[in-house]
């Protein structure tokens, strides 16, 4: 039998609620030849009964004996899996009909790329549309210490995971996830893979990027000194990847730290996390990036986490209608491509 051209990975953790959506947007693409690895990672809610609920041939499951954790499921998706070009899908997201197809195209056209990745769109737990940005700045195609460097702009969004297709082999040969991280695994591997080949953009909404307080991004912020410490860790593995190649961004990284952790703590509030809460990260923060307080925003943003969780939820909704005008009123004015 032969093999498929794309592999998409769909690891998966007790997200029964959302997963269906999941395994529908993927086999409603436009491009077929494809696998769908379900890897359930020993889930005890209804997991089960949501992939026995679709029949198609394309679906291979299969579930752990015993729960690996995020990043080791990870792994485990790449190592089981058939095609070369592999998508490590979100359980809570949603494909757009020509994701799969658009990235397909690019890699066709284009041998040197290693990792294809795209804009997207923001909805809540129930599917709502909440945002269509913000903007990407990111060039249709970079490499190496370019794109990291992107990667540490403030200007940059980063790549958006579940959006991101790469070249299987590539990635286990650079020993794929590091299962160190937990938060930044997936920056990790994109900045291992930019010095190996060309990365390149498709500024096109080709993914639904679903927004709850159920997801394991919410749970590490609201764990506070977990978040401080994947930051840092990235941070350092970056700094020692790109003087391995002869460059030099640390002024860029400790930029985007500082700005991070000013971010972090009214996204503390807006989760509820506690006072007391807001004030130990504040200063984990300022003790282990003393940069911090030479900061106007990290001190704006610290103000703005005494506010009620109430009120700091209001001025982020306010921010991100203010942000989605712009941009939708940027776009109606580009050129058609």
């Amino acid at each position: 039998m032969q093999s498929p051209k794309v592999t998409v990975c769909l690891p998966t953790f007790n997200k029964a609620r959302y997963l269906g959506a999941a395994i529908e947007s993927v086999l409603s693409q436009e491009f077929c030849d494809y696998e769908l690895l379900i890897l359930d990672d020993a889930s005890t809610d209804n997991t089960r009964k949501v992939v026995r609920g679709f029949c198609d041939e394309r679906i291979r499951y299969v579930v752990n004996p015993q729960n690996l954790g995020l990043v080791q499921n990870w792994n485990r998706c790449l190592q089981m899996a058939s095609a070369d070009y592999t998508l490590v899908f979100h359980d809570d997201d949603v494909m757009l009909p020509r994701l799969l197809l658009r990235e397909v195209e690019v890699f066709e056209r284009h041998p040197e790329v290693v990792l294809v990745h795209t804009a997207a769109q923001v909805i809540d737990g129930h599917g709502n549309l909440v945002n269509v940005g913000p903007p990407h700045t990111w060039p249709e195609i970079t490499s190496g210490l370019e794109f990291v460097a992107g990667y540490w702009s403030w200007n940059n969004s980063h790549v958006v995971m579940p959006s991101a297709m790469f070249k299987k082999s590539l990635a286990l040969k650079l020993g794929a996830f590091n299962p160190d991280l937990k938060y930044s695994a997936d920056a990790d591997l994109w900045q291992r893979l930019a010095f190996e080949g060309q990365v390149a953009f498709l500024d096109e909404l080709l993914i639904s990027n679903r927004v709850h307080s159920y997801q394991t991004t919410q749970k590490i912020l609201t764990n506070s000194l977990q978040m401080l410490d994947e930051r840092l860790k990235l941070a350092d593995v970056t700094r020692k990847l790109v003087a391995a190649h002869g460059g030099n961004l640390d002024r860029d990284i400790d930029r985007l730290l500082t700005g991070e952790f000013a971010v972090d703590l009214p996204e503390l509030r807006r989760w509820n996390a506690s006072l007391p809460q807001v004030l130990h990260y504040g200063r984990a923060a300022a003790r282990l990036h003393p940069q911090v307080l030479h900061s106007p925003k990290f001190v704006g943003y610290f103000a703005l986490a005494m506010l009620p969780p109430a009120v700091v939820r209001w001025l982020k909704r306010l921010h991100i209608r203010r942000l989605t005008s712009v941009w939708s009123a940027a776009r109606e004015k580009s050129p058609p491509p």
